[in-house]
């Protein structure tokens, strides 16, 4: 599972950096969208009426958390150990759910970022109130989760996620092969047809 020191970023001084930045950004993230989810549930809890933008930002914040945290922040420390990289402590398993969320948390949010435009839409250039758009629109645009979740899951059964660059992503990981000619590279964990999702 060794991968090319620096191949990704030129130089260890420049792993550092980006390490650093990813870390800290990934830190703010999270306490910034941890900060909205408190906001959100403090009007819940006191029976306060949440309208569907609050309820989208909610779900921005939630899957922002899960990004930010678990990619950007542990960013390194998921990687396998063996693969050499800046602060890599991690395992194959640690890899598999950092790519399960990283993957989980990128959709999710992308698709909630297009949800409340969506309803920004609606409610500027099309004159909706936030009661249409919640009983049209919104229960089932919450399925979201169900279809991220499933292409989540995916590369998760075909063993897909593996380290690249620091981090663990949907990719096939290559090796050389035992049984063939020098020089020639095999899958050593994943499956191609998995990799495309």
């Amino acid at each position: 599972m060794s991968v090319k020191p620096f191949s990704c970023v030129g130089s260890a001084r420049n792993e550092l950096i980006v390490a650093i930045i990813e870390k800290t950004g990934g830190f703010l993230s999270t306490v910034g969208s941890s900060l909205i989810v408190s906001d959100i549930a403090k009007k819940v809890r006191n029976a306060k009426d949440t309208d569907p933008y609050q309820r989208i930002m909610l779900g921005i914040s939630i899957f922002d958390i899960l990004l930010s945290f678990l990619f950007y922040f542990l960013g390194t420390w998921m990687v396998p150990k063996e693969t050499g990289w800046l602060w890599a402590v991690g395992n194959t398993s640690s890899c598999s759910a950092q790519g399960f969320f990283a993957m989980f948390g990128f959709v999710g949010e992308a698709l909630y970022q297009a949800a409340i435009s969506l309803n920004i839409l609606l409610l500027i250039v099309f004159g909706w109130k936030q009661e249409r758009f919640s009983k049209k629109v919104e229960k089932p645009m919450h399925f979201f989760i169900t279809f991220v979740l499933v292409l989540a899951i995916i590369p998760l059964v075909y063993e897909t996620y593996n380290p690249a660059c620091g981090e663990c992503v949907s990719r096939v990981l290559w090796g050389k092969c035992s049984t063939k000619d020098e020089g020639e590279l095999c899958i050593v964990r994943g499956n191609e047809q998995a990799e495309l999702v």
